[in-house]
């Protein structure tokens, strides 16, 4: 089953800060994926692949960054940050698509924002996804599942502070202080 996830120029800014730079280094995928990116696969079968490039159909100028995975298991790229607190904005332009699927090999395409603690620690995410009629992913008190329209280009911003109050019981905004941002294309099977 064949899953891939596109993105264009995402972007984590703090709010108040004195100016709105990115705190995503390479955000916008200006430079090859190994800079300030980490590639990180777990292949039990099939094909997988990451690509730099400006002719994926986005609607944001520039370069965009793509994560492919055929059959199991998946495919990530991802990125750490240090975050002053909760109250930053992620945004990003998102192209999310499967092919395939059954019950026993059930591909998702999905951008994880994972809320960290100082020491690196999970205290909880969001999921933008795109799973197939398969998946068994659930939300929980610490995971909100946004669920995405497939294959067309879209704008999203997330704003951090008001996601976990809003959505995210189990987590403390106050204790939020890192930010991993992951690109992830997933099967389950062959």
């Amino acid at each position: 089953m064949k899953k891939s996830l596109m993105v264009a120029a995402l972007v984590l800014t703090a709010f108040g800060a004195a100016q709105a730079d990115n705190l995503l280094t390479n955000g916008d995928f200006e430079l090859p994926l190994d800079q300030g990116w980490t590639q990180d696969v777990y292949s039990l079968a099939g094909s997988y692949r990451f690509e730099r490039a400006d002719t994926f159909g986005q609607q944001t100028p520039g370069q965009a960054a793509k994560v492919y995975k055929y059959l199991a298991y998946y495919a990530s790229l991802s990125q750490t940050v240090d975050v002053p607190d909760a109250d930053v904005q992620l945004s990003f332009d998102g192209r999310f698509i499967i092919i395939g699927g059954s019950s026993t090999c059930w591909p998702v395409a999905a951008v994880f924002v994972h809320y960290l603690d100082m020491a690196g620690s999970p205290l909880g995410r969001t999921v933008f996804y795109l799973p197939s009629p398969y998946c068994n992913w659930v939300e929980s008190d610490s995971v909100h599942l946004r669920l995405m329209n497939a294959g067309v280009w879209e704008e999203h911003v997330l704003y951090v502070a008001e996601e976990i109050r809003d959505n995210l019981p189990a987590v403390s905004a106050g204790d939020v202080r890192k930010i991993k941002v992951e690109m992830f294309a997933y099967d389950n099977g062959t």
